[in-house]
């Protein structure tokens, strides 16, 4: 339940938006794609207005300039992981087989996936999933690439894959991410700030090393990993 979020985000740098379970960070996703109203305020994508936004074509245009990678991938199980990189294109009827063909590989080699497009994602390690669906979400050049807990259900070594595929892939397109996650200090290395939601707003803000220096009891439990404290578990 979120409780009058204010928070701006900074063009071409990846924010992390962390805190503990149950207090918004998916929700609040949710509402910057439009997949949730707000209740009320607003959101704007750059100078357009979000929730402001009557129809479904107007929405349309705002989420088109933002990719996602779902927590879990959200891949189409009967589809190839060819199909899967190629159904945003598809759906926006603006390139020929050709030009789509050239952006899905161009994507797949971008995130190691060449060589796999006619593999299905129920043949595929749940990693490889991940990169899927991070193919899938860069395929329309996004200006805005949002992660809802991108390393959930990896391993260590495959979760820090993920990460370095993250930082590679945001300084070769400069898009502007917003990382979801609990996972600290992990989650440090691909973002440039951190805003620490806790009991639906906005508790604790600023550049990575601005965060871990400051004087919040809220800050230090949440990273310690403490059970006591102002933090209810």
């Amino acid at each position: 339940m979120l409780a009058g979020v204010s928070l701006a985000i900074e063009d071409g740098k990846t924010t992390a938006i962390v805190g503990p379970s149950g207090t918004g960070k998916s929700v609040l996703l949710k509402i910057l794609t439009g997949l949730l109203p707000a209740d009320s305020g607003d959101v704007f994508i750059g100078t357009q207005s979000m929730t402001s936004a009557r129809s479904g074509e107007a929405r349309r245009k705002i989420c088109s300039e933002i990719g996602m990678l779902f927590q879990n991938a959200a891949l189409f199980d009967s589809l190839s992981i060819y199909d899967n990189v190629a159904f945003p294109l598809r759906e926006r009827r603006e390139l020929k087989n050709r030009e789509i063909n050239i952006e899905v590989l161009r994507r797949l080699d971008e995130v190691g996936l060449r060589g796999s497009e006619n593999s299905f994602p129920g043949e595929v390690s749940i990693g490889m999933r991940k990169r899927v669906g991070l193919a899938r979400a860069l395929i329309t050049n996004p200006k805005i690439l949002l992660f809802d807990e991108p390393n959930t259900g990896l391993d260590p070594q495959t979760g820090q894959e993920i990460y370095e595929l993250i930082n590679e892939t945001q300084a070769s397109s400069g898009f502007t991410g917003i990382v979801v996650s609990h996972e600290l200090p992990e989650v440090f290395q691909v973002c440039n700030r951190v805003a620490m939601l806790y009991q639906g707003r906005v508790q604790a803000e600023g550049t990575v090393e601005e965060f871990l220096k400051l004087d919040s009891d809220l800050v230090k439990q949440f990273v310690r990993g403490d059970t006591h404290g102002p933090i209810v578990m």
